[in-house]
């Protein structure tokens, strides 16, 4: 769709500066993050493009670029690179990007519930009461190896579905069913969830992990 430059009148397309004067666009209402990158709405990425569109939006649009600019254009510069910014680091991550397409259509990771996975229930209630005895037995050396061999192993899970997830998104043609992506981000996040809770438990970082939220 073509726009008009506010600044300079010129007709461009949606990217997020004109093309005649440089002057940052507001980003329309419907833009999403795949949008402002200018990459198509389609859950598979090349990463390496990924990171020209965004080191290439991230220059035109930087407000170091735009400070000596008016007042407008260094607001548009603000907006414009936090919008940047948030959809490199949402698009980037695959499991970031799956949260991400799920709300594009129109629901949540959490709107049904947030029950135990089904695939991984007997690992939970497992870990769940051994980290439950650690807490109340103290120190139990044999107690606190059998937890760290699970964590080991749920880590190795966690990697594991994390390719699944990638392999999903270019099996799928960009757009795996909505309820299949639900099911898969759902055990990540649950794996997340118990490694923190092995690792908040056992008081020690379990290295090379990624756990986070």
């Amino acid at each position: 769709m073509s726009r008009q430059c506010w600044q300079c009148g010129a007709t461009h397309d949606d990217g997020l500066v004109c093309a005649r004067c440089q002057a940052v666009q507001p980003l329309p209402p419907e833009a999403d993050l795949f949008a402002v990158l200018g990459l198509p709405r389609r859950v598979a990425l090349d990463p390496p493009d990924l990171e020209r569109r965004y080191h290439a939006a991230s220059r035109a649009v930087h407000p170091d670029r735009h400070q000596t600019a008016d007042e407008r254009q260094r607001e548009l510069s603000l907006m414009a690179s936090a919008a940047v910014n948030r959809a490199y680091r949402t698009l980037k991550d695959p499991v970031a990007r799956g949260r991400y397409w799920l709300e594009l259509h129109g629901t949540r990771l959490g709107d049904e519930g947030a029950g135990v996975p089904p695939a991984i229930a007997e690992d939970v209630f497992e870990t769940q009461e051994k980290l439950e005895g650690l807490r109340t037995a103290g120190a139990d050396d044999a107690l606190r190896a059998e937890v760290r061999a699970l964590s080991e192993r749920f880590a190795a899970r966690l990697d594991g579905l994390r390719g699944d997830l990638l392999a999903s998104y270019e099996a799928d043609h960009g757009a795996p069913p909505l309820e299949e992506l639900r099911r898969r981000l759902a055990e990540i996040a649950y794996l997340r969830t118990l490694l923190g809770d092995i690792d908040e438990t056992i008081g020690e970082g379990l290295r090379g992990t990624d756990h986070r939220h």
